[in-house]
């Protein structure tokens, strides 16, 4: 197994992502390696440098390919919930509840009876840090009632 070779070698999640991008945008693997040889100037995703890496994802996202990460943490937006923060709070309302919330329905009803916020989405970053706070004393109470 390979490990990076220098600081900007690109990691394993990003050899992974661009997979995801290929597979999402349906390139087959020549169409695949002509896009790393032309952006990356590599034969191989493990051979990248970061700013290889950039170019290629660049290139994937102007045809079209979406990171369902942006989606599920609403990127990173000023003054609203970092995307760290939002899925912290989501692990923690798992813990919290014992089952997953695919859609943040019950997450959303908790939120806006305790925190008066609509939806996550909303959350900013100073509520985000009481929200999960909350969460955290939650947990901990039923941990110690056990």
């Amino acid at each position: 197994m390979r490990e990076p070779a220098s600081p900007t070698a690109v990691t394993k999640k990003q050899i992974a992502l661009l997979h995801v991008a290929k597979r999402d945008l349906g390139l087959d693997d020549d169409v695949y390696r002509a896009v790393l040889a032309r952006y990356g100037k590599v034969d191989s995703a493990a051979d990248l440098d970061l700013a290889g890496f950039n170019r290629v994802m660049k290139y994937l996202t102007a045809c079209g390919f979406r990171s369902t990460w942006t989606k599920r943490t609403y990127g990173y937006r000023p003054t609203m919930a970092t995307p760290p923060q939002v899925d912290l709070i989501r692990s923690l309302w798992v813990k919290w509840r014992g089952a997953d919330d695919p859609d943040d329905a019950e997450l959303n009803k908790w939120l806006g009876r305790f925190h008066k916020v609509g939806a996550l989405r909303f959350v900013d970053n100073k509520k985000a840090a009481k929200v999960i706070s909350a969460l955290r004393a939650m947990i901990a109470r039923r941990q110690d009632q056990n």
